[in-house]
């Protein structure tokens, strides 16, 4: 069997997130914090990775929780019914934030020779961040510390075969060239 991540390995990758934030100030007031906010449709949200959920008791009254199939969601076939995805009904906590806003707006791109970078997100949204069409300077302990929990995310295989997906599809797709904000060491 494959690795998968650990309730443990969760509760690591949270505790090691939770102070890191892209700007020194809210970056939120660029943007009056955009993208926690429900959109006309309320379709505004982000997919747990999975077993994420344990870090949830699934009544938090600041998220409404939808439970997708992966089938119907163009999601690996390694992973496991439900998908849970997540919407702010209001602002959260942030120590209980999930793993893809305490990322955002940097996503890792892996190479056919296994290798990876960190990139600003190309998710064609429905607003735009102001660091990523800034490109503004980031924290660097926040670049390193997204590096570091990704490098634990990437070795449970499902994630990675997600990750892998989504970078072959970028690359197909000829998007525009991703802005690289951190190399992997094997890149040198």
């Amino acid at each position: 069997m494959k690795p998968i991540l650990t309730p443990e390995e969760y509760k690591y990758l949270y505790r090691l997130t939770e102070k890191a934030t892209p700007l020194k100030s809210d970056c939120g007031k660029l943007c009056n914090s955009i993208c926690c906010q429900q959109n006309e449709t309320d379709s505004l949200g982000m997919y747990l990775f999975p077993g994420e959920e344990v870090m949830f008791t699934g009544k938090e009254d600041w998220l409404a929780w939808e439970r997708h199939d992966p089938k119907e969601y163009d999601f690996p076939a390694s992973w496991p019914f439900p998908v849970n995805f997540v919407k702010c009904s209001r602002a959260c906590p942030r120590e209980l934030r999930p793993l893809a806003c305490r990322f955002y707006p940097l996503t890792p791109h892996i190479f056919k020779n296994g290798s990876w970078i960190l990139i600003y997100d190309t998710l064609d949204l429905p607003y735009r961040c102001p660091l990523i069409e800034e490109q503004l300077t980031m924290e660097p302990n926040f670049i390193e510390t997204v590096a570091k929990a990704w490098s634990i995310l990437l070795k449970d295989h499902r994630i990675n075969t997600l990750v892998r997906e989504d970078s072959e599809e970028r690359e197909n797709a000829s998007l525009r060239v991703p802005t690289v904000v951190w190399k992997s060491q094997k890149l040198r």
